[in-house]
């Protein structure tokens, strides 16, 4: 089946839905694992990265990424429009990751309307996009730790010193038990963190079609 395109690939975000779908076309549509494991690589993306190195990432693949206040209720929101693509993350982060959990939120959502624009979308219907999402989120996190954690072990196997080697792999172990407890359950701790305070049952949303009123 031919491609609907017309010229757009160049769009850096296209440009991979494009090479994607062209790998996996025969076994359409993939699964939410195997787009983050690809999508990871091409991203280029580092296990531990602040602020400023998500948006020197983002600026790579020609989106533009912010941090801005944002409702109480939504952490992330995404547009696009002609060749211009923009994502922007609540200023605040109510769980270590948080932001890097939204990112690739915001990214899956942006994906799959280029996967749709290509004439290869991914889900039958809208609602399922958030979930779907989150899914794929997750996924891009363990994907990157899978690839980086054996450097890092790998590395600390060529300490010297018994103590000083055991030692790393000690903080390397709780670190990796510490990170993976945090991909798994940090929807479940954000909402746990809503149901706190003046904004208490408030569940928080990456949806920027929730946002009509919003001046991006």
């Amino acid at each position: 089946m031919k491609l609907l395109t017309d010229g757009r690939e160049k769009d850096p975000v296209l440009g991979f839905c494009h090479a994607f779908i062209a790998r996996h076309a025969q076994n359409w549509p993939p699964t939410e694992d195997t787009l983050a494991d690809e999508f990871i690589e091409w991203f280029a993306f580092k296990l531990i990265v602040n602020r400023d190195g998500m948006k020197e990432l983002c600026w790579s693949k020609g989106i533009n990424l912010s941090f801005a206040p944002l409702p109480q209720e939504i952490k992330g929101v995404n547009c696009s429009f002609v060749n211009k693509r923009e994502i922007i993350i609540a200023a605040r982060e109510t769980v270590p990751f948080g932001d890097l959990h939204t990112l690739f939120h915001e990214f899956r959502e942006m994906l799959e309307h280029a996967f749709a624009e290509l004439g290869y979308p991914t889900i039958k219907r809208e609602m399922f996009l958030e979930v779907q999402a989150d899914h794929f989120a997750t996924a891009c996190r363990i994907a990157a730790f899978m690839r980086e954690f054996p450097s890092f072990i790998a590395m600390a196997a060529n300490i010297e010193k018994k103590w000083a080697r055991y030692l790393v792999y000690g903080i390397a172990g709780i670190f990796a038990v510490a990170y993976c407890v945090n991909c798994i359950f940090l929807l479940t701790i954000e909402d746990s963190f809503s149901n706190r305070g003046p904004c208490a049952n408030v569940t928080y949303v990456r949806n920027a079609l929730l946002l009509p009123n919003l001046n991006l």
